[in-house]
Parts: C-alpha cells; structure tokens; sequence
C-alpha cells in the first residue's frame, strides 16, 4: 500500500468514526456539513501527494456544501430567514461565514482547474490567486463548522 493510499485509508476511517458519533448528536443535515468538512480536511491534507485526488476530494466537498445551501433554501427559505434576522448573533454569525465560505468557493474551483489543467499565461499568478481564495474559503468554513453547533436548537 502507497503512502496515499494509507493516507487516504486512515483518514476515511477517521471521518467514518466522527460522522457515526455526530449521528447521535446532531440533525442529517450537520452530518453532511460534517462529511463536506471531513472532506475538505482530507483533500487539503493530500495537496502534496495528489494534485489530482486533492482536486477530485476538494471539488466533491465543495459540491456537498453548495447542495446542501440550495437544499436548505428549497426546504426552509434559508436566505428568507436569515434576512429576517430571527436567529441569535451566533446562528446569523454561521450564516455569514458560511456564505462568504461558499462565495468564495467559485474563484478557488476556478483558478484551481486552471491551475490542473496548466491552462493560462501566468500559472504561478494562479497558483497565488489559487491559495488565497482556498486559505480564506478554508478559514470562513472551519468558522461556518463551529458556529453551525448554535443551529441545533432551530433545527426540524
């Protein structure tokens, strides 16, 4: 077994332990937050080992994230109850963070596949662009996680 895939093995494992836990404590849709999360841990840890399964485990959790917005928007007018600012500064402080974190998803993916892909002029100024916006989607998101436990009491 290659030192990816110990890696890969050892950190599957891990999120499957953590997600079984959380599923006592918290509502389906903090389990998926949670796997999305899982997976951007796991796909930032394997950057250096696999650009391409770095890409592939990042771009999976990206996609979990914004599905489970656009989720939450069709089941419970998300965006509606977040304007009307019913929450606690805790939960309207998850929502902020979260949204930038999403937000900030869009450039990260795209200077990303540039970056992949070796296409444009300047791969070095993507590269930049690229860490920038993944060091700050990565940061909002972390704060999106932590501040998403304030949610337990709005949910069904």
């Amino acid at each position: 077994m290659t030192p990816l895939q110990r890696r890969i093995t050892l950190f599957s494992v891990l999120l499957l332990i953590i997600l079984f836990i959380f599923s006592f404590f918290v509502t389906p849709h903090m389990l998926i937050a949670t796997a999305a999360y899982g997976l951007l841990i796991i796909g930032l840890s394997l950057r250096k080992l696999s650009r391409t399964i770095h890409a592939r485990i990042m771009s999976t959790a990206m996609f979990l994230d914004i599905s489970l917005v656009l989720k939450l928007q069709i089941q419970r007018h998300a965006i509606q109850t977040a304007a009307a600012f019913s929450l606690s500064p805790l939960q309207q402080a998850h929502i902020g963070v979260s949204t930038l974190a999403l937000i900030l998803y869009f450039p990260t993916f795209y200077f990303g596949f540039k970056r992949l892909h070796q296409k444009g002029t300047s791969p070095l100024l993507d590269r930049k662009r690229h860490i920038l916006f993944a060091v700050s989607a990565f940061i909002f998101r972390t704060l999106g996680f932590l501040f998403m436990f304030s949610m337990l009491d709005k949910s069904n």
